[in-house]
């Protein structure tokens, strides 16, 4: 049984990272931000905490959005883009401490393309002590000491890029940047906007020295990820994609390169684990985690039926897909032939 493989007649995660780009960059395309952080506040029992007011912060500190908790503790903030953002709670009124937590959005589906990223942050309350008695928050709030001069440069920048005007921000984040070398923000960005033109290699460079100071950046480590993958580089996709998933265990965008980057090493056991956890966190939304895993299925394991029933849900989820007729000629043939091998 001849077995069409797909992999060189779609469009590639390459070429689809530039609608990703979209996304993250307003100059490329004017995506609407449908990404949103929700989750809960509890006390140090694991109570939910109700009615405490929780502000959601951009780079430059200032309050872009504003809720409260629910009865059950719950938060939620809509239409949000992609950038690093900080969750603070204030629990005015309670004998709670104030608490900051650090949250990144790539911007990105499994699949490149601009869909909803849903990130779900616990914040646990840490009841006032006396100041001699306060832990130090561990690792969840970046912050740097940022030159006049270079902060005023990457604030342009950001405007140029709002205006869409892209080349002139890029040039401004360049000069910010050879302000101060190792403004994060900065060398995050411009990482992201050379991924968008395809310069890979250029991306890695930028984005090494970001992650150089700030290793706890999901950003930094998925663009990494990304670009190797985007070059062939499996070996360092993984890694990349793994520092990534220590930061952010539930992304499916990271779970996705690193299943893709375990099928081009032949890791095939582990490639399916990747992306069976990707889809299952995805909940159905990717049709191109369904595509990747049929293919794994019947050119790796030559297990056709598990092929077929990938197909049956990315028809499902895309039914005006151009190659629709060919892959319903595969699912036959994968009925018929379950066991039938190449």
């Amino acid at each position: 049984m001849k077995i069409i493989d797909f992999d060189r007649k779609r469009i590639g995660i390459v070429a689809i990272l530039m609608l990703w780009i979209g996304a993250l960059v307003p100059s490329v395309a004017g995506q609407a931000n449908r990404s949103s952080i929700g989750g809960m506040v509890f006390d140090e029992q694991r109570n939910p905490v109700r009615e405490v007011q929780v502000e959601l912060l951009n780079d430059f500190n200032s309050v872009i959005q504003r809720t409260k908790t629910d009865g059950s503790g719950r938060f939620v903030f809509r239409a949000v883009s992609w950038g690093r953002f900080v969750i603070r709670v204030l629990p005015l009124g309670t004998n709670f401490e104030e608490q900051t937590q650090d949250v990144e959005i790539s911007g990105v589906g499994a699949d490149g393309r601009p869909i909803a990223d849903n990130v779900q942050v616990d914040i646990r309350l840490r009841v006032r002590r006396n100041r001699s008695d306060v832990d130090q928050v561990t690792g969840i709030l970046f912050a740097q000491d940022i030159p006049p001069e270079a902060k005023k440069l990457y604030e342009t920048a950001v405007l140029d890029l709002d205006s869409n005007r892209p080349d002139v921000g890029k040039a401004g984040l360049e000069s910010a940047i050879k302000a101060f070398p190792t403004y994060y923000l900065a060398l995050t960005k411009l990482g992201l906007l050379y991924i968008g033109e395809q310069k890979f290699e250029k991306a890695i460079d930028v984005l090494t020295q970001a992650i150089k100071v700030n290793e706890r950046s999901f950003t930094g480590w998925y663009g990494l990820g990304y670009s190797a993958y985007s070059l062939n580089k499996p070996e360092a996709a993984i890694i990349a994609a793994q520092h990534a998933l220590e930061l952010e265990k539930n992304s499916v965008n990271a779970l996705f390169i690193l299943g893709l980057s375990q099928r081009q090493l032949k890791k095939y056991e582990a490639a399916e684990k990747s992306l069976i956890q990707a889809k299952k966190l995805d909940k159905g939304k990717t049709s191109e985690i369904n595509w990747n895993l049929a293919l794994l299925y019947a050119h790796n394991l030559k297990r056709y039926t598990d092929a077929a029933n990938e197909l049956e849900t990315y028809l499902k989820n895309e039914p005006d897909a151009p190659n629709k007729e060919a892959v319903r000629k595969l699912i036959k043939q994968f009925r018929e032939k379950p066991l039938a091998s190449n």
